[in-house]
């Protein structure tokens, strides 16, 4: 790793050491009120600064997620511009990922543009992207949004999703986004980084792929009975860690137990021996969700290198404010503290 990188990668071990623990998860899950999560998370290194300025009796719950929700964020931003590693592209995938929520959402407010997304738009994030939310914001149509996006990689990709009557069809857009997302954050990588490094943050982002796909595709299989055809037409068409002939084996499955069968011979299926049954798709899902968060965190632990380390930090701090959001929604429609603790994502 590159000597200046060090600092940074040790303010994101410090960060991350700060995280919520079990106990605080306990505390959480047995509070009665917003005003009571509130004045909790401000007590706490993670959430302090935060939310130092809010005053709990007076704190909305929309206000209070929304500030939530901007942490992963503005935590890659503090890591960013300690030792100005911006200054290198792979480190703006972040941004890319908002880039990319943006225009998933305009697509998906397109026929109500531009009003459906003016009102949508996250509009504090739009100083930090390389894309103009004005401009989307003005788009009446797809071929306006196209344009908006002209100097950017994106106006490609979506131009290959547009269709004979002008629209553009919102989850194929979606998929092919994220693929460019993804693509990008490889391309990055092999051009400022050391094969070690590269070869690490491979095997991470290989990874997330793969559960990505296997959750949808048991989500399809399961809830939807998807046929093979529309589940391919789901899935991330890129590869990650697993072999094609495993991926071919568990997409052409004929049911959710059949699938099951087949992901136990998996990398991902030996590391949950106790993977729950086919009449148990939420804990199925719990499950792949944990293990993505736990090679977050083992790739955190293990790597000495700044872009592993910001990555891994940015799947874990995402969800830790689902978690947070889960406990606030829970209680909000007065939840069982059991049936919250289940849907908690803990490593």
């Amino acid at each position: 790793m590159a000597k200046e990188y060090r600092a940074t990668v040790a303010a994101i071990r410090s960060v991350y050491g700060k995280r919520l623990t079990a106990a605080d998860y306990r505390d959480l899950l047995n509070l009665h009120s917003l005003q009571e999560i509130v004045a909790f998370l401000k007590d706490t290194e993670r959430y302090g600064e935060l939310l130092r300025g809010i005053d709990p009796a007076f704190t909305h719950r929309g206000y209070l997620e929304m500030l939530l929700q901007r942490y992963p964020f503005i935590q890659c931003l503090h890591f960013c511009r300690l030792e100005q590693l911006r200054k290198v592209p792979f480190f703006r995938f972040f941004i890319y990922d908002r880039e990319i929520r943006e225009l998933v959402k305009a697509i998906r407010l397109l026929p109500n543009a531009p009003q459906g997304y003016i009102s949508a738009m996250d509009a504090w994030i739009a100083p930090y992207l390389d894309i103009s939310t004005e401009a989307i914001a003005r788009a009446t149509d797809a071929e306006g949004l196209i344009a908006a996006l002209a100097h950017t990689p994106y106006a490609a990709v979506l131009k290959k999703q547009l269709q004979p009557d002008g629209t553009l069809p919102y989850t194929a857009s979606e998929i092919a986004l994220r693929v460019c997302y993804l693509q990008r954050m490889r391309d990055d990588a092999r051009a400022a980084f050391k094969p070690a490094e590269i070869a690490m943050l491979h095997n991470l982002i290989g990874e997330q792929i793969d559960l990505i796909n296997i959750i949808n595709a048991y989500r399809m299989k399961s809830v939807f009975h998807a046929d093979e055809e529309t589940l391919r037409s789901m899935l991330l068409p890129i590869s990650g860690k697993l072999p094609q002939r495993f991926c071919e084996e568990l997409y052409t499955t004929p049911d959710a137990s059949a699938f099951l069968t087949a992901l136990r011979n998996t990398r991902y299926g030996r590391q949950l021996p106790d993977l729950p049954g086919e009449e148990e798709s939420v804990r199925m899902e719990h499950a792949f969700q944990t293990l993505r968060c736990r090679t977050a965190q083992n790739a955190l632990h293990f790597s000495e290198h700044a872009a592993v380390s910001l990555y891994a930090m940015h799947v874990l701090d995402e969800a830790e404010v689902r978690n947070i959001i889960t406990v606030i929604e829970g209680i909000r429609y007065e939840k069982p503290v059991s049936y919250l603790q289940s849907l908690l994502i803990l490593t």
